[in-house]
C-alpha cells in the first residue's frame, strides 16, 4: 500500500495512482541506441517519470495528485533555457490486485498525461510489501529515455510500503540502481509514512545514483492557494482550447480533433484553480508546443511555418476550404489577432495571481512552504539539473 510518481508532486504523486482504473497506454519500450552528440544549440530536456503507489493506502492524496502535476510542470517551465519537458506515470500494487504495474508513456502533452492521471484511483494492497521491485525496474527500462547526454532525467518512486524481496522471477532493486546510473537517470525517492522497512530501501534506492530522499506524513496535503483570478484565467483558457484551429490529412485532423476533446473533458472535471495552473503552464514555451501539437494552423501561419498558399484545399479546416485564398488569409489574420487579445489577457491576470501567491506564501511560516510536497520535489530537482546546466532559478508554482 504505497503512493509513488511523480513529480511534484510529493502529494500530487500518490493521487495519481489513487485514481483508479487507467486505460491501457501505448508502452514506450526503450532499447539500446547510440550515444547522440548533443548540438551546442540543442533545446535542453527535461524527463521525470512518476512511480507511485496505487494502493488502498493512498486513497486520501487523489484530489492533491489532481492539482500537483500542473504545479510542478510550471514550476519545471522555469528552466533556462527553456526545455522540452516530457512526463510519463507508472502505477504500481502488487501480484494478486487489479494490476501490477500501468505505464503512462513519457510525454509533452500533459492533456494526456493528465487525462489518463484522471482514470486511475487506489485499490488493492492488504499486505505489507508491493511490487515495487517491478515498478522501479520497468520505470528504469520501459520508457524512451533520451540518450542525449544533456538531457536531464528522474524518476520519482513514491509510496509507502517496502518491496517483496521473497518473488524469485523479480528484478531486485539493486539491479535497477545500477541500471539506472548506466542510463544516467537520477532515483528520488519520496517515502510516505514511517515504515522502517520501507525508509532503509528508499534511502539506499536514492544514494545509488545521487537523488535525493524525503519523508512525508501520509496526509501531506500541499500547500493549495485560490486567488480571486484563478476564474478569470480558467475563462479564458476555455476560449483559448476552443481557438485552436488544426490542418492535415484526415488521419491528423482525427487525431488532433481528439486531443480538443480531450482538453474539454479536462475542463470541466477541474476546479478553477487547477484550469489556472494549467493555462499558465500552456502558455510557457515549454508548455506551448505540447499544447497546440505541430499542425495547430493559427500557430504556424504566425510563425510563418506554413503559408495559406502552402497547404492543399483537403487538408484545411472544413470552413476555409470553399474560401479563396484572400478570404483564407483575412480569416487567418482575424483569428491570430484574437488569439493574441486573448493571451495579453491572460498573462495580465497570471501575473495578478502570481503576485497574489506570493503574498500568501509570505504569510505563512517559512518552514511549511519550505517543507511542503511541491517545494521538495522541486528543490530536488533544481539542485540535480544545474549539472545538465539547466537552471532553475525563481522558486516553485503553486
Amino acid at each position: 500500500m504505497s503512493p509513488k510518481y511523480i513529480i511534484p508532486i510529493g502529494t500530487f504523486f500518490c493521487a495519481l495512482f489513487l485514481m483508479g482504473t487507467v486505460r491501457k497506454h501505448p508502452v514506450m519500450e526503450s532499447s539500446p541506441s547510440p550515444v547522440i552528440i548533443d548540438s551546442p544549440h540543442a533545446q535542453s530536456k527535461i524527463q521525470v517519470v512518476f512511480a507511485l503507489d496505487a494502493t488502498g493506502s493512498m486513497t486520501g492524496l487523489i484530489g492533491a495528485a489532481k492539482e500537483k502535476i500542473w504545479s510542478i510542470a510550471g514550476s519545471l517551465a522555469q528552466a533556462e533555457p527553456a526545455p522540452v519537458i516530457e512526463i510519463g506515470l507508472i502505477f504500481y500494487r502488487d501480484r494478486g490486485d487489479q494490476f501490477i504495474t500501468r505505464r503512462v508513456a513519457l510525454s509533452g502533452d500533459m492533456d494526456d498525461v493528465y487525462e489518463q492521471l484522471m482514470q486511475m484511483s487506489a485499490d488493492g494492497g492488504g499486505d505489507s510489501p508491493e511490487s515495487v521491485n517491478q515498478a522501479l525496474n520497468e520505470a528504469v527500462t520501459k520508457f524512451k529515455w533520451d540518450t542525449a547526454q544533456s538531457t536531464y532525467k528522474t524518476v520519482f518512486l513514491v509510496g509507502d510500503c517496502p518491496p517483496h524481496m521473497d518473488y524469485r522471477d523479480d528484478v531486485k532493486y539493486p539491479v535497477s540502481c545500477k541500471l539506472a546510473t548506466q542510463k544516467d537517470i537520477v532515483l528520488n525517492t519520496i517515502l510516505m509514512g514511517d515504515n522502517y522497512k520501507a525508509m532503509q530501501v528508499w534511502k539506499d534506492i536514492a544514494q545509488c545514483n545521487q537523488g535525493s530522499f524525503t519523508q512525508v506524513n501520509m496526509d501531506a496535503n500541499d500547500i493549495q492557494v485560490n486567488t480571486p483570478y484563478d476564474n478569470q484565467i480558467a475563462q479564458l483558457s476555455d476560449q483559448l482550447d476552443d481557438s485552436r484551429l488544426y490542418y492535415g490529412s484526415e488521419d491528423e485532423k482525427v487525431a488532433y480533433s481528439a486531443k480538443v476533446s480531450k482538453s474539454k473533458y479536462i475542463s470541466t472535471n477541474v476546479a478553477a484553480n487547477v484550469k489556472a495552473q494549467r493555462a499558465e503552464y500552456n502558455a510557457t514555451k515549454a508548455g506551448k508546443s505540447g499544447y497546440y501539437g505541430k499542425k495547430e494552423l493559427l500557430e504556424n501561419y504566425k510563425d510563418k511555418s506554413v503559408s495559406v498558399e502552402s497547404i492543399k484545399t483537403e487538408e484545411l479546416p472544413e470552413e476555409m476550404k470553399k474560401m479563396t485564398v484572400v478570404q483564407r488569409e483575412e480569416y487567418l489574420k482575424k483569428k491570430v489577432a484574437v488569439r493574441d487579445s486573448l493571451n495579453k489577457e491572460l498573462d495580465k491576470y497570471v501575473k495578478m495571481r502570481q503576485a497574489y501567491i506570493e503574498k500568501d506564501l509570505k504569510s505563512r511560516k517559512a518552514e511549511d512552504v519550505d517543507s511542503s510536497f511541491t517545494n521538495k520535489i522541486y528543490k530536488s530537482i533544481q539542485q540535480q539539473t544545474e549539472k545538465k546546466k539547466i537552471y532553475l532559478k525563481k522558486d516553485a508554482k503553486y
